[in-house]
């Protein structure tokens, strides 16, 4: 497993975590909040910490993270956009990819990538969040990120 790939599965495992203190009894709701809370804390930290780590690889130009479309992260390179915008293109996308779902037989979405004249975006599905990762049109992406360290 390449560097990427390990911090996707991460990833997954935070989210897996926090989704389940989620579900959890609320019996003792104070307890239960604050695992929550913490789980949640550990996810976004991870979730932004990752983000810094791709936008430091060569030939890629943004990362940023959404939920629902809205930001939960983002790099420094990706501020100079309409967060809010890119955001609502990515959850426009990802909705119109899961209506493949099931009448094509994809199953889960795990990725989309939209190539543009210009650059291309690549869209990762990590848990609750959509990972998106910008880069010029040429950017051999799955390279480039299989390489990093």
């Amino acid at each position: 497993m390449h560097w990427f790939e390990s911090q996707l599965a991460q990833l997954d495992t935070l989210a897996d975590d926090y989704l389940a203190a989620r579900r959890q009894p609320a019996a003792d709701i104070v307890n239960v909040s604050e695992a929550t809370r913490l789980k949640r804390a550990a996810f976004i930290d991870a979730v932004q910490s990752v983000v810094d780590k791709v936008v430091k690889i060569e030939g890629v130009s943004a990362c940023a993270a959404y939920h629902d479309g809205l930001i939960l992260a983002q790099s420094a390179e990706a501020s100079n956009m309409d967060a809010d915008a890119f955001g609502a293109i990515i959850q426009e996308t990802i909705r119109a990819a899961q209506h493949g779902e099931t009448s094509l037989g994809l199953g889960e979405i795990e990725q989309i990538v939209i190539v543009g004249a210009v650059n291309k975006l690549a869209m990762l599905s990590v848990g609750p969040i959509i990972l998106c990762i910008s880069s010029p049109k040429g950017v051999n992406l799955a390279s480039v990120l299989s390489q990093a360290k």
